[in-house]
């Protein structure tokens, strides 16, 4: 009798263990800009929320949007080249704007300012660890952001946090050192939309989805990647030519993993237009397959299983892979 108590008190002794190794990945998803704001962000964020609602084991616990402030804009310059009474009709529209609405622009950008910087101090070091955060992604952010503590951003990564960044999220802290360096690219450019072919660097690895050796998408903006360092990360998907170029070969680098200290990162330039994002066949101005964006679900999926640590995947440098 003895011994079955003892038994019965070691079995509820390890049911909070057992519960908390349960516990889903939890998640902070951030699609704050303070540059350019992409149209396809709604698409985004309604993606990544059906990724959490499919997947029991992981939960996005904060949402950082971007604050509804509305500042005006000012008056956009004619197209080059532009004749003299279309120079002179935009000049007279900037004078008018500098006197009438410059001032309230000014106030609202304040405003906004302050408001994302209260938003963003989610992901203070502190807050990281007091809300057991496991992973933060950027979704299509851009600009500046105005991190309460930077270095500490990216060493709470390095220490075994998750980062995922998706699109422009290598348009975003593009001359933060910390950042540049985890995030291991940056922006440099895109021209017009295209079809593209994509060569897998990894048919393994989960962020490939099962897709295999190639990936065609109908059309997407191909973004040109600089200060990337191929000896420090596991190429998931590249290109064998410049995307508005195909007489230029080369690697142009699309999305890759890799280790950051003992935390993981995942990137992924794909994600520009809304038909990658939404599987919704009725979305107008559909070119990209419904099928196709299935697939960008799986790879994001993929990628931010591994970079929490619920799949298995190489993070080894494959810089010879062309």
């Amino acid at each position: 009798m003895k011994n079955k108590s003892l038994l019965i008190l070691s079995a509820l002794a390890m049911m909070p263990v057992l519960h908390a190794a349960a516990e889903p990945k939890r998640m902070v998803v951030c699609t704050i800009t303070e540059g350019f704001r992409h149209s396809s962000i709604p698409q985004s964020e309604k993606a990544l929320q059906a990724i959490d609602e499919a997947s029991p084991n992981l939960e996005i616990v904060k949402w950082l949007r971007q604050p509804e402030i509305e500042v005006p804009a000012a008056p956009r310059p004619p197209k080059e080249p532009a004749d003299k009474a279309s120079q002179d009709k935009y000049q007279r529209a900037m004078q008018a704007w500098d006197r009438d609405v410059k001032p309230e622009a000014d106030r609202k950008k304040r405003e906004l300012h302050e408001a994302v910087k209260k938003s963003l101090q989610a992901l203070s070091p502190q807050a990281l660890r007091d809300n057991r955060i496991d992973a933060v992604i950027f979704s299509n952010t851009t600009g500046n952001l105005p991190l309460p503590d930077l270095q500490g951003f990216a060493d709470w990564v390095r220490s075994g946090g998750a980062f995922i960044g998706m699109h422009s999220a290598t348009d975003t802290l593009k001359g933060a050192l910390p950042y540049t360096e985890m995030i291991c690219g940056i922006f440099e450019g895109h021209r017009e939309q295209v079809p593209v072919k994509l060569h897998a660097g990894d048919k393994e690895h989960p962020a490939n989805a099962g897709i295999g050796a190639i990936w065609t998408l109908a059309q997407e903006e191909m973004y040109l990647i600089k200060q990337h360092h191929r000896n420090l990360v596991r190429s998931i998907w590249f290109m064998r030519h410049h995307p508005n170029d195909p007489k230029q070969e080369g690697f142009f680098p699309v999305a890759w993993v890799r280790k950051f200290g003992e935390g993981r990162v995942f990137y992924t330039s794909l994600g520009h237009r809304e038909d990658l994002w939404s599987t919704d066949p009725a979305l107008p101005d559909r070119i990209n397959s419904v099928e196709t964006a299935a697939q960008f679900r799986k790879h994001l999926t993929g990628g931010i299983r591994w970079a929490v640590g619920l799949e298995t995947g190489s993070s080894e440098p494959n810089p010879q892979t062309n």
